[in-house]
This record gives C-alpha cells, sequence and structure tokens, in this order.
C-alpha cells in the first residue's frame, strides 16, 4: 500500500507502507548502517528528493507506522516526544542553492542528495553538472555511474565545493527540537541524521517481536494478516486484546 505524506513545504511525497514484517526485515540488516540505510530508502517511491526532504518523509512514515511520539533524553530526563513537534523545527530551511562555474563546468550545489554515511555520499552535494549542452541531473544516477561521475570531476571542482560547504557552515546544523536549547541538532554533512532514523525506527527488538505474535495469535489465528498490518495497529490489536481478557475475568468473577 502506498501513502502519501505533505513535507512542510507543501510538497508531497509517496512512501510504501512501513509493516510488522519489514520491522524483523530491519532487523535483520544487523548493524550495517549502510544496509539500513539502503533498505529504509527503499520505502521512498517519489525520487529527487535532498537529504533534509528525505529526513522528514521518514520521520513522517515512522509516525503514521509506527508510532507518532519518539522517546528523547531532555535535561537528562526520558521523556516521549511528538514527531509532529520535531517537524515543526523544518518548517523553514535556508535556501543555499547556487551555481558556480569551474572553466568549461557548470556546477550546481545544494543541501546534499544522499544521507552522509561516507565520504562519496558527501559529494551528493553536486546536485547538476553541465558540460557544454550536456546537463547531468546527480540525484538520477544509480550509484556506481555516480562514482564514476564524481571520480573524472578536477581537483579544482573539489575545492569549490570544500569553499561552498565552509560558507555555509550553519544551514547544515540543523535543531530537532524547536524553540529550546538542546543537544538534539542534526548535521548534514556527517551520519547523525540517518543514525537518528535509525534509532526511532528501532522500535522493538526481536523477542518481543515474536511475543506481539504469539499473543495475538491466540486472538487472530491468521498470522499473515498481522505482519501484513503496521506496529501502530498491532499494538492496537495487543491493547484491545487485553481487554476482552479483562472483561472475560470480570464476567467470570461474577
Amino acid at each position: 500500500m502506498l501513502i502519501t505524506v505533505t513535507l512542510p513545504t507543501g510538497k508531497e511525497v509517496v512512501v510504501e507502507e512501513f509493516l510488522y514484517k519489514h520491522i524483523r526485515e530491519l532487523l535483520f540488516q544487523n548493524n550495517s548502517l549502510e544496509n539500513k540505510l539502503k533498505y529504509l530508502e527503499g520505502f521512498i517511491v517519489t525520487q529527487n528528493l535532498n537529504v533534509i526532504e528525505k529526513f522528514i518523509t521518514l520521520l513522517m512514515l515512522r509516525e503514521k507506522c509506527i508510532k507518532p511520539t519518539v522517546m528523547l533524553s531532555i535535561d537528562k530526563v526520558d521523556k516521549e516526544v511528538s514527531i509532529g513537534y520535531i517537524l515543526e523545527s523544518f518548517e523553514e530551511t535556508v535556501n543555499i542553492r547556487e551555481t558556480i562555474n569551474v572553466g568549461d563546468i557548470q556546477l550546481t550545489l545544494d543541501y546534499p542528495s544522499k544521507f552522509c554515511i561516507n565520504t562519496n555520499n558527501l559529494l551528493s552535494i553536486i546536485r547538476e553538472i553541465k558540460i557544454e549542452d550536456q546537463y547531468i541531473i546527480m540525484d538520477t544516477l544509480p550509484e556506481d555511474e555516480f562514482l564514476q561521475v564524481i571520480n573524472k570531476l578536477p581537483a579544482e571542482i573539489l575545492s569549490e565545493v570544500d569553499s561552498f560547504v565552509a560558507g555555509k557552515q550553519e544551514a547544515f546544523v540543523l535543531p530537532l527540537l524547536s524553540g529550546r536549547h538542546s543537544s538534539y541538532n542534526i548535521n548534514l554533512l556527517d551520519p547523525s541524521p540517518f543514525v537518528f532514523i535509525d534509532s526511532v525506527f528501532t522500535c522493538i527488538d526481536e523477542n518481543s517481536y515474536r511475543e506481539h505474535l504469539f499473543v495475538l495469535s491466540k486472538r487472530i489465528r491468521d498470522v499473515e494478516f498481522l505482519t501484513n498490518s503496521s506496529l501502530i495497529d498491532i499494538l492496537d490489536y495487543i491493547e484491545l486484546y487485553k481487554r476482552e481478557c479483562e472483561d472475560e475475568n470480570e464476567k467470570l468473577k461474577k
């Protein structure tokens, strides 16, 4: 099933629903940040998004399919914070898009299109390249072609990218909690945005995953139906089942 979410900018993004079975599949990615990134980005159907848009999209997917709140340590106290509140921090972003010329090559630089979990992804700040009459939209290239283009760029272009990054440092660091001083900042040029996404999608462990299925299978025998539900639905089913059991116990006491 496809879901359409609307970003704070008004842009609509299509994503695939994140189901209960996907939690287990995500656990199978072990501790590889690269594998987890590839897996979770696979739920985003809309192409050519920058990393801020991807970050917001995955948070919205988490809100709709897992739980609308996340647990954060604020002032050394664990508190549930609504994802809606986190998203308020992204209602406005600075426009940093810039076009520069290096010899006969024209570059368009902007927020990266990839989560920067490695140095290659950092160069996704280069969004478009024009050489004479040829345009290369970097966001549309598969990974191997992206690397081929990057590896062929002259050294002076990489120097221009470094200068662009140095001049826009503040724009790349974004707070997660709007309106309050907090250590919860993400830097678009390091792994912190995806590390946060990974932490909020790692919502239950493998034992809890099996326990939920075991408990519900006593009432809903179609396990495939359960695994094709979202976690937010699974938690509702568990709550309803508990109430049903409590009601039955009360009747037996009378």
